[in-house]
């Protein structure tokens, strides 16, 4: 019985390596060398993956579910940035010593795969296309954090629930034709966090949006139009030229 679960185990490591290498663009085989210094951990809904300082020697690739991070600044102020499956995080951590001020919790059942930090910082210096994927990856969580804090300066609440529905819908959503997809895990305390405003007024908000049929929800996951996206783009543009 243990040899089989030994079994069962080595075979899920070596499907995450190739998970891993397939993500950051390279053979399997130059990640091999190092695959005991890894390792597949599992999470229920709810579990914290790390809090802070606890555990920044490692860079998580997220194989299934999804998650939330918390960065606490000096001040007391929280920012949630959510991501769903086959998203490598926390980039911010490599080549410094700092310790994030920053919790991850399971919003959902997830499956991680914990490289250590220092063996991406060496892979990085070693081989040059690892480096320009990673860099890749991190301009472009940087520019969804980006986006995510110029939603929060929205000064009214509808546009800012409208725009933090449009971050969500890049980073934990799915593109199903003419919507957008978010999973069971979204509620409206959640976004209302996200958003710095009270449940209350994101409720009616959330049912606005409803009753324009740009939001819908179905068996507890949230159907987003790519209308309200669109739309959002388009008033944007519009007041960038002064027609609106």
């Amino acid at each position: 019985m243990a040899g089989n679960q030994m079994f069962c185990r080595e075979n899920e490591l070596d499907e995450s390596f190739k998970q891993l290498a397939s993500y950051i663009h390279i053979p399997v085989g130059v990640l091999l060398p190092f695959k005991s210094q890894c390792f597949v951990r599992h999470y229920s809904k709810g579990q914290v993956i790390y809090f802070s300082s606890d555990e920044t020697t490692h860079i998580y690739l997220l194989i299934e579910g999804n998650i939330m991070r918390e960065n606490f600044n000096l001040n007391g102020d929280v920012y949630r940035y959510l991501n769903r499956e086959k998203v490598l995080f926390s980039l911010n951590n490599l080549f410094q010593d700092k310790a994030p001020n920053e919790m991850c919790t399971a919003l959902t059942n997830c499956e991680v795969i914990g490289i250590p930090k220092d063996l991406i910082e060496y892979l990085c210096k070693n081989h040059e296309d690892i480096f320009v994927r990673l860099f890749e990856l991190l301009s472009a969580t940087q520019c969804q954090h980006i986006e995510y804090n110029m939603a929060l300066t929205s000064k009214l609440a509808k546009e800012r629930v409208t725009k933090i529905l449009r971050y969500l819908c890049q980073t934990v959503g799915y593109d199903n034709d003419e919507f957008y997809e978010i999973k069971q895990f979204m509620t409206i305390q959640l976004l209302s966090d996200m958003a710095g405003i009270s449940r209350e007024t994101t409720g009616h908000i959330i049912n606005e949006l409803r009753e324009d049929k740009v939001l819908f929800k179905s068996n507890k996951n949230w159907l987003i139009s790519k209308d309200l996206y669109l739309s959002h783009i388009h008033i944007g543009r519009c007041r960038r030229i002064g027609v609106c």
